[in-house]
C-alpha cells in the first residue's frame, strides 16, 4: 500500500524556509550572513558566495551562521575550504547558534575554526 500525498500537485520544497545568503561590508571586515538551511542543493550557493568573499582578501570575514536551521555535510565542508583558502590572508570567524557548535564541536572543528556566540563577538575578536 502507497502513502497518499497530503497535498498532491504541490512541491514539496516549497515547505522549506528561505535560504538566503547576504554580504555587508563593516569597515576592515566583511560579513556574510546565511540563513534557512544548507543542504546539497542550497549548498553550492554557500561555497560560491564564501570562495568569492574569501578571494576579495577582507582582513576579516565572518560567516555569519546564527540564523541557519540545517546544515549539512556539504556545507561544513565548505567551512573547512573557507579555512583553507582564508590562511594567512584573511581572519576566518564564525558567528554560530549552540546547536551548530555543538556539531562543529562532535567532527572536531571546533578547534581549526574560530567560533562565536554572535556576528558582534567575531567582529570584536583579537
Amino acid at each position: 500500500m502507497q502513502a497518499s500525498d497530503p497535498n498532491p500537485g504541490q512541491d514539496p520544497r516549497s515547505f522549506a524556509g528561505e535560504t538566503t545568503i547576504s554580504l555587508r561590508r563593516t569597515g576592515s571586515a566583511v560579513v556574510l550572513t546565511a540563513q534557512g538551511e544548507f543542504d546539497a542543493v542550497t549548498t553550492p550557493r554557500l561555497q560560491t558566495s564564501i570562495r568569492e568573499a574569501v578571494e576579495d582578501g577582507p582582513e576579516v570575514l565572518v560567516i555569519d551562521l546564527t540564523a541557519v536551521e540545517f546544515f549539512g555535510s556539504g556545507a561544513i565542508a565548505a567551512l573547512v575550504d573557507a579555512h583553507l583558502k582564508a590562511a594567512e590572508q584573511t581572519s576566518l570567524r564564525l558567528a554560530v547558534e549552540h546547536y551548530l557548535g555543538r556539531t562543529l564541536k562532535l567532527v572536531g572543528l571546533d578547534q581549526q575554526l574560530a567560533t562565536y556566540p554572535s556576528v558582534e563577538e567575531a567582529l570584536a575578536a583579537e
